[in-house]
């Protein structure tokens, strides 16, 4: 019995041993990236706002802080030293931006009033009547004859009137469609209405010029689904997604917020995003669909919307996600077609267009509120706005909800009390500050004026009213360019390079929140991407340089110019595409 407790003692001692060797060392399988920085925009105040290094394990974020601190805590990790010289920044949102677009709009030829870059041409801005005809003239030469022309960006206020007897004058026999720039317009000549069998009955509805071969809003719904058949064909468009995807990769953003998925036909868009690029295990970007609820009332009606949306949960993939509770509706016209409703009207004397009349407004917004989904609405003009507003605090006084977090789209024009408004509502607000750059020039001498056009997308009211603020491209309403939609948004500098309304400019900060974490939030994704903290996945954005520490007044190195190195998605590194054209101004 003496030596029986050393026996024993040893006998632990080997099983400790063995099961210390089946139990990985502290950080093993961990990744630690150090930068120059890593900006977190975290808002817990626990949270730090920068820091120098940042910790990944099963695509999630395990740790932050100094490296030698990280090293300390995780001495089996591996130090990934590829970005210790540049910034990490949380991935890039890009709340809404439509996949459907992406497919079609990649496969036209690009006519517009300012220039693009995307990723194998570019394309040269045009704002002459005679010089848009040249370039349409000049493309419709070169196409074969068993082509079709699509051709995207015009706009009358720079390119002067079009019609379908100057479309049949380029050609009777090829098919010509051109839409406009904002894409809630199309113009088709004699050719194409046969080729897509447009029903001449629709010569009377309201919103469409049959004569002149024009179709705009409502018009242009009623006529989507033949118009979209053919661009729809999975092979053209499938590459059309994967050039998308390229352009979103390059530009930093690592989570897509579509605007309104079904808008055309919800199981054929889900079908080709499904067999697409954006739906492989590598890929570049997460995809979180928003459904149009004005689509899907009109396929379906009210007895059977419920069914479908619960059906639509199937799609969910890895990289894919119907976003549950929430739903799209549509308030009034596009701010590039001038067809938003506005309260003083237009100095010309047109008026605007509601997308959903004002009685069919109110009934699926209280249809989809009395089931607690959370409302994102299309509103541009300060006249959809008032509408809106009104409806919003009717249903709150019916029944009241808390965190219901409806979002205004767009916010083309409106008045900053209804931001107060608004705000005191619960309401938010996810606009396109590219508005200003594009527009704010050519609508301060048509339409709007001076003091409406130079306060469009006011986004100093609405940092001042409380509300997290997000940005969006709504590509191509803008380019899908989280930093160039930041910097209009500092800078509030147009196309010919004047400042307009400095009241409304946010600060470089508040323009980085809008598109991490308050896209995030808009998303209610918060807890999942938007800011570099513990148990968030890990996607990052990496820049060049330090985004605090750019231009925003159009004097030095720009903010919108920085570089993006590559961006991480679940802790998967994916270097960016290397441009195949030179970028251009």
């Amino acid at each position: 019995m003496a030596d029986r407790y050393p026996r024993l003692f040893i006998l632990l001692l080997l099983l400790l041993a063995v099961a210390s060797c089946g139990r990985p060392a502290a950080g093993s399988g961990t990744v630690i990236y150090p930068a120059a920085a890593v900006i977190t925009m975290a808002q817990r105040e626990a949270s730090p706002a920068r820091t120098g290094a940042v910790a990944v394990r099963d695509g999630a974020i395990v740790a932050l802080g100094p490296l030698a601190a990280l090293q300390a805590e995780l001495p089996a990790a591996t130090v990934d030293e590829q970005f210790a010289a540049d910034y990490i920044m949380p991935g890039f949102v890009e709340p809404h931006l439509h996949p459907y677009l992406v497919g079609l709009l990649l496969q036209m030829e690009f006519i517009t009033p300012h220039d693009w870059t995307l990723l194998d041409s570019f394309h040269a801005g045009v704002k002459t009547a005679s010089g848009y005809r040249q370039r349409l003239s000049d493309y419709q030469a070169g196409l074969g004859p068993d082509q079709w022309l699509w051709s995207w960006g015009y706009h009358p206020l720079f390119h002067g009137p079009l019609d379908r007897a100057y479309l049949d004058s380029l050609s009777t026999t090829r098919p010509i469609v051109v839409w406009h720039r904002s894409f809630h317009e199309v113009y088709l000549n004699s050719a194409a209405l046969a080729a897509l069998q447009i029903d001449p009955a629709l010569a009377d509805h309201p919103a469409i010029d049959w004569a002149a071969g024009h179709f705009y809003e409502t018009g242009l719904i009623a006529i989507a689904q033949n118009l979209m058949a053919p661009l729809m064909q999975p092979e053209r468009y499938s590459a059309a997604l994967a050039d998308g995807l390229a352009l979103m990769q390059r530009r930093g953003i690592t989570s897509v917020g579509d605007g309104a998925f079904g808008s055309i036909n919800l199981a054929v868009e889900y079908q080709l995003l499904a067999n697409s690029s954006w739906n492989r295990a590598d890929s570049p970007i997460h995809s979180y669909l928003l459904l149009d609820g004005r689509a899907l009332l009109a396929a379906h009606g009210y007895a059977g919307v419920e069914a479908v949306i619960a059906d639509s949960q199937a799609f969910n993939s890895a990289k894919i996600t119907v976003q549950p509770q929430q739903i799209k509706l549509f308030v009034d016209g596009a701010a590039y077609s001038q067809l938003m409703q506005m309260s003083e009207g237009y100095s010309d004397g047109h008026r605007g267009e509601w997308l959903m009349e004002p009685a069919e407004l109110e009934r699926a917004m209280r249809f989809f509120w009395q089931r607690d989904y959370q409302l994102h609405l299309h509103v541009n003009g300060d006249l959809g706005m008032q509408l809106t507003l009104d409806l919003l605090e009717q249903l709150q006084r019916e029944r009241p909800r808390s965190d219901h977090r409806t979002t205004i789209h767009h916010l083309a024009y409106v008045r900053p009390e209804q931001l107060d408004r608004l705000a005191e509502l619960g309401g938010m607000v996810q606009a396109n500050p590219y508005y200003v750059w594009a527009l704010a020039d050519s609508y301060a001498e048509h339409g709007l004026g001076p003091e409406r056009a130079a306060n469009m997308v006011p986004a100093g009211s609405v940092v001042r009213a409380g509300m997290p603020l997000a940005f969006h491209s709504d590509f191509t309403m803008a380019p899908a360019d989280p930093l160039l939609l930041a910097w209009a948004a500092a800078s509030r500098i147009t196309a010919s390079g004047a400042r307009v309304a400095p009241a409304q400019r946010i600060s470089i900060d508040e323009a980085l929140q809008a598109i991490t974490i308050d896209a995030a939030f808009q998303l209610r994704r918060e807890e999942q991407i938007g800011s570099i903290e513990i148990g968030k996945r890990a996607n990052f954005t990496v820049l060049a340089s330090d985004p605090y520490r750019a231009a925003v007044d159009g004097v030095g190195p720009q903010l919108k110019d920085i570089a993006v190195l590559a961006t991480l998605v679940d802790g998967n590194v994916n270097n960016v595409p290397a441009p195949r054209v030179a970028a251009h101004d």
